[in-house]
């Protein structure tokens, strides 16, 4: 057998014969072609490429697997052969791609191939598939090679670290697990970290869709870390999915977190772990948790990482197994674009040898212009092949320019979707009348970016994967693991932030997302004139090594992270990825854990290190507060924490105006305490960084936020925004979503929950422990934009705010409203007295359902 593997591994005539269906493959895909247009293969050539492809499938070389791959799923695709289906759907069996086996049964009309087999062929294709086969919830399920890999490692050992293509199925079976998991382990809790709240409503939608299929009871499924409600019901199994910010909230609060039976913790796109600032605080909050429960496995998935092995060792899990996967289940199809004065030129790469193969021609017109967004939209309409297509844009308004350029082009009409209809009228009725994205979204096409409304956002994604919405828009938000596969992609100088050219690991996973696992057999990624790209992503090896942010800080730059702690009390500007590393470094020392000796040590910086740990005791030594407050306040340096704490001595008679009020009583005076607040985190925090007017800014819309005043109220607090050209209202949409996303539901939910634990600590230690119980969580109704108990309760377990907060209304008055009492009123809830729009009363329904 390996005699005929490497034969059919180094024959020519097999590359060659690859080549040519590769071409035929995208000239079938992106231009209208008729059949006796299209290069011929010949029956002898077929016969070459199966035989091969049995052979290749049989390798235990990725490469080879993927050559068979490209002949199983593409010979069906361009010749009419039961034969030649039948012996693709042999090589797809040998290579444990089940999704692309039920694929293509579906296109040739097929209802089991086996059946069509003969004697012991038939058998043996009963007898490999069950080797496949895992039972979950007492049902069996077909399972890819890798999924029945992850499956069985997931028993062995305390850990798992996975790395895999986007489209390896890798979030199906985490799923599966997790659910078997808590299904099987009563009073069990899993922890789901994902990392952008972004991320949280469409696992939340995966997870309760599953329950409800699968008939699951007396499981909790939320993504609050406010969990004192769990704690007192420990026959209930929880779900809780959450960022790193809410798990290290979770955590910190101790006498509640510690009484949770946590048996699972999956972080979901682990590699941003050498994300900054927001990498050492993923990484601060799973070893918090690590400390809490000892007992949990922890579970790591990443894209496309060459060693996953890293993320074990850096959490110091012995007894873990690092798994890497190198097999897509559906392939891509890399496509270069050439433009020139009066046509495209259309080029697909074949990436062993990096061949460009010339495709074809269409005619086009040039306009001359550089702006990006025209070039991204002109192509994408040249190129449109009436299949879900995601265009990449740098920045959201290029997004936005993309999308109006392609709905001006004409060629996109009212599609009459009930689906998309109906979301556009709630747009109108959330947003502004007339507004256009509203008008794109009935024509099949959207913008989508980090600072559009949550809701809004969420539904673009949902109407996309249901291939109602037709052309999307995206942003980078897309690359923090955004389920939102399509069959084309279409990029153009692609960057991250910055303005720095997309690196290797994110432009594959990008790329990964060309082609839905299910529905596809490929997808294309579409590089518009990629030679003249700043850097070329597509040159050199797919995978890439992580580095945690701490590690990197430390090996590569301990000097000057050295130089920062020195100069702590004379730097004023606020720097997240250097607090955030001040944290972990204390908090491992408090723990009695040093950074000599530790693996962030190697020869070069032992000196440096030594030294640091020495400032990191001295400032533990100074730190006025009882220690234990240290470990919760992350990513705030001890000498802030030290400065609040003296202004609270200075002012202890008059404590009582620093103490934060329930936003809905006492407007006045609860209004003024906020600003007082606010005004504390200025001068110690910020570094008096704010001035009065921004002060104000963040005092008026925070509070109006707190109140649970509707969002399009809050944006257009003045009307006349309404009366600007469609770009000037998106760009202000968008500016006013930013400001609460990033200065409100961030800056000042880290800062105000931070306030409130020192004040607390600070009440008790004066004996004012009647006044503690009394500090409002402003951080939590800041985050989610209510101060309302049933809205609070009902976003914990996955409405949207504008369905919380008018179900809050409704639910009537309540000495004390319980998690229990929320979620039984909401079972029995009549939907239908609601005078809401019908895509509002939806949301609510698939809540309603999974309870």
């Amino acid at each position: 057998m390996n005699n005929l593997i490497e034969k059919a591994e180094s024959s020519k005539k097999v590359i060659e014969l690859l080549k040519k269906i590769k071409k035929i493959e995208v000239k079938k895909d992106l231009f209208e072609t008729v059949e006796d247009q299209i290069e011929e293969v010949s029956i002898e050539e077929k016969k070459i490429l199966l035989e091969s492809a049995h052979f290749l499938a049989s390798s235990t070389n990725v490469e080879n697997q993927k050559k068979a791959l490209n002949i199983a799923t593409t010979l069906p695709l361009i010749s009419h052969s039961n034969g030649i289906n039948l012996a693709s759907l042999l090589v797809l069996r040998k290579l444990g791609n089940y999704p692309a086996i039920s694929l293509l049964e579906r296109r040739k009309d097929i209802s089991d191939y086996k059946r069509l087999l003969g004697g012991l062929t038939s058998v043996e294709a009963y007898v490999v598939e069950s080797l496949n086969i895992r039972k979950f919830f007492d049902r069996e399920y077909l399972l890819t090679n890798f999924q029945k890999k992850v499956v069985d490692l997931v028993n062995f050992g305390d850990g798992i670290s996975i790395s895999a293509p986007t489209s390896a199925g890798k979030s199906f079976i985490f799923l599966k697990i997790l659910l078997d998991m808590i299904n099987n382990q009563l009073g069990a809790t899993v922890i789901y970290i994902v990392p952008t709240r972004a991320l949280i409503k469409q696992v939340m939608n995966d997870l309760l869709g599953y329950i409800k299929e699968l008939e699951l009871k007396n499981i909790y499924v939320g993504c609050s870390s406010e969990i004192e409600p769990l704690v007192n019901k420990p026959d209930r199994s929880n779900i809780l999915v959450l960022t790193q910010e809410r798990l290290y909230q979770l955590c910190a609060d101790v006498n509640y977190s510690k009484k949770l039976n946590t048996r699972l913790v999956i972080i979901d796109e682990a590699h941003n772990i050498q994300s900054e600032g927001r990498g050492v605080l993923l990484e601060n909050a799973i070893k918090f948790a690590q400390n809490l429960w000892p007992r949990a496995k922890v579970l790591f998935s990443s894209p496309l990482v060459k060693n996953p092995e890293k993320l074990l060792e850096t959490f110091k899990i012995g007894e873990g197994i690092g798994e890497k996967e190198s097999f897509p289940l559906v392939r891509q199809n890399l496509i270069k674009v050439i433009v020139s004065k009066d046509k495209l030129l259309i080029k697909t790469i074949y990436e062993e040898d990096n061949d460009e193969i010339l495709v074809g021609e269409v005619q086009y017109k040039n306009s001359g212009r550089e702006a990006g967004y025209r070039l991204l939209a002109d192509v994408t309409t040249s190129l449109w092949n009436n299949q879900t297509s995601i265009v990449y844009a740098n920045e959201p308004m290029q997004s936005t320019d993309v999308i109006r350029t392609l709905m001006n082009s004409g060629k996109f009409q009212p599609l009459n979707d009930e689906r998309l209809n109906e979301f556009a009228d709630f747009i109108e009725e959330f947003i502004a009348e007339n507004y256009e994205l509203a008008a794109f979204i009935k024509c099949g096409l959207a913008f989508h970016f980090g600072s559009l409304p949550a809701i809004i956002r969420s539904g673009i994604e949902d109407l996309f994967r249901a291939g109602a919405l037709k052309i999307v828009c995206c942003t980078s938000t897309l690359l923090e693991g955004m389920n939102m596969p399509a069959k084309n992609i279409f990029v153009y100088k692609p960057e991250k932030g910055r303005g720095e050219p997309i690196d290797k690991l994110n432009f594959w996973n990008l790329a990964g997302r060309a082609g839905r696992m299910g529905n596809d057999f490929s997808g294309n990624i579409i590089c518009i004139e990629i030679d003249k790209w700043k850097t070329n992503p597509t040159n050199g090896e797919r995978l890439q090594e992580i580095t945690p942010s701490s590690e990197k800080r430390l090996k590569l730059d301990s000097g000057k992270f050295k130089e920062y702690l020195l100069n702590r009390n004379t730097a004023r500007q606020v720097d997240d990825y250097d607090e955030q590393l001040t944290s972990l470094i204390i908090n491992e020392r408090v723990q009695g854990r040093t950074l000599v000796g530790s693996i962030y040590e190697d020869e070069n910086n032992v000196q440096i290190l030594k030294e640091i740990d020495q400032i990191s005791e001295t400032m533990i030594d100074e730190f006025l507060p009882p220690k234990e407050l240290l470990q919760k306040i992350p990513g705030i340096m001890p000498e802030r924490i030290n400065d609040l704490w003296r202004f609270f001595e200075s002012v202890q008679l008059d404590i009582s105006e620093y103490i934060p009020l329930y936003p809905v009583y006492n407007y006045g005076t609860s209004y003024q305490r906020f600003i007082n607040i606010l005004v504390l985190i200025n001068k110690f925090f910020e570094g008096d960084s704010w001035n009065e007017r921004f002060i104000r800014k963040i005092s008026f819309t925070g509070y109006r936020w707190m109140l649970g005043t509707s969002l399009s109220q809050i944006i257009f607090y003045n009307k006349s925004f309404l009366e600007k050209d469609q770009r000037k209202i998106t760009s202000h949409l968008k500016s006013q979503v930013d400001f609460l996303n990033n200065t409100i539901r961030y800056k000042i939910v880290k800062y105000t929950q931070v306030y409130n634990d020192v004040l607390k600590m600070f009440l008790g230690s004066i004996g004012k422990n009647d006044e503690v119980d009394k500090v409002v969580n402003l951080s939590s109704y800041l985050e989610y934009g209510a101060c309302s108990i049933p809205a609070l309760e009902f976003m914990a377990i996955g409405l949207p705010r504008e369905a919380a907060i008018i179900l809050s209304s409704k639910i009537g008055y309540q000495e004390i409203y319980t998690n229990d009492y929320c979620i039984d009123w909401l079972k029995k809830f009549r939907i239908d007295t609601l005078d809401i729009s019908s895509y509002l009363k939806k949301q609510i329904q698939l809540v309603q359902l999974s309870l």
